[in-house]
């Protein structure tokens, strides 16, 4: 049989305008805990082995609204959002140059590069695939939820299908956004669908 995964990035936050990773943390919106009483109205149909998830609040607390039982959910570290050290915290329009700069570096190929007390992409992308393994162990077959950070789902897709991490922009994800893979027999992973809204068809 197939394995199954639905890749969901948290609802919206508070503070929303502000960067936030894997030490810096704040909860659901209004219309984050909206948008995920729409998740859990379009999966209830889908029999999920467990749900996993980042263990920040905001994505704990989408898990919990998403969940039939609490019983089946799973926080694992390795789906933190990544640690973007002292640049945390600050609102988003102040750190942009930076994060631009960052973004100009991986694709100039420095994974090990990092912001001053942060996180590397390689290490980030060490991380994800340990996370990747473990839940893999743990089910082999079946449907897992794996609740998630903007970041780390962009570099967990890319290793995922095989792209190199400097095209990671292209597994964007809205807060409140779904993917949907399938891994087969093979080991092969394809894409059944990238970066949706609970509201459409798929």
């Amino acid at each position: 049989m197939c394995q199954q995964y639905f890749f969901l990035r948290h609802g919206e936050v508070e503070k929303k305008d502000y960067l936030l990773g894997r030490r810096t943390d704040v909860p659901l919106s209004e219309n984050g805990r909206k948008q995920a009483y729409a998740w859990r109205k379009a999966l209830s149909g889908v029999p999920f082995q467990a749900i996993i998830t980042s263990p920040a609040q905001r994505a704990l607390e989408t898990a919990e609204i998403i969940a039939p039982s609490k019983d089946m959910i799973i926080q694992l570290p390795h789906f933190h959002e990544m640690d973007w050290g002292l640049w945390e915290g600050r609102l988003i329009a102040e750190v942009k140059p930076l994060l631009q700069e960052q973004r100009q570096r991986w694709i100039a190929g420095e994974l090990e590069w990092h912001p001053p007390e942060g996180e590397s992409l390689s290490a980030l992308l060490r991380r994800v695939q340990e996370g990747m393994h473990l839940v893999a162990s743990l089910y082999s077959t079946g449907s897992v939820l794996i609740i998630t950070h903007g970041q780390l789902l962009r570099v967990l897709l890319s290793s995922l299908m095989g792209y190199p991490i400097a095209d990671q922009d292209r597994f964007h994800h809205r807060r409140g956004q779904l993917s949907w893979g399938v891994r087969l027999l093979d080991g092969h992973f394809y894409m059944r669908a990238l970066a949706v809204d609970a509201d459409t068809p798929f």
